[in-house]
């Protein structure tokens, strides 16, 4: 009977010790009319971790270390969403849904001028003519 308590007690003890370490962060992307967004992305900066979000939106982060971190989704076309302090615990799944408004991005106009030298080094030649003498 002993053998028996102490093996159960093993078992269960190495059980605890297998508990995982990390966490799972999940959750969707979409417009603010609720339509997913593929290929948005989903980054947490301080990890250096980060997915894309698939074709429907859906997105799932895996081995996330257990703490606090800013959680921030961005895509072209669409403002930049950052949640701040997000809790992972351990073994345990956490949902963050995102709903990004659209964004036009406006940029400083800039003028190239094209000019060309009058004389091209590399396109000029050597003429040599060769009489009888």
């Amino acid at each position: 009977m002993k053998r028996y308590l102490i093996f159960l007690f093993t078992i269960f003890s190495s059980v605890i010790l297998i508990a995982g370490t990390d966490g799972t962060i999940r959750g969707r992307v979409t417009d603010v009319e609720g339509m997913g967004l593929p290929g948005a992305n989903i980054i947490i900066s301080e990890l250096g971790m980060g997915a894309a979000a698939d074709m429907e939106g859906n997105y799932i982060l895996l081995n996330v270390p257990v703490g606090s971190y800013d959680v921030t989704v961005q895509m072209i076309g669409y403002q930049k969403q950052t949640i701040k302090e997000v809790a992972v615990t351990m073994d345990q799944s956490l949902w963050l849904n995102f709903k990004l408004p659209e964004a036009v991005v406006e940029g400083d106009e800039i003028e190239v001028l094209g000019t060309r030298p009058l004389v091209e080094k590399g396109t000029t030649s050597k003429k040599v003519t060769v009489s009888k003498e």
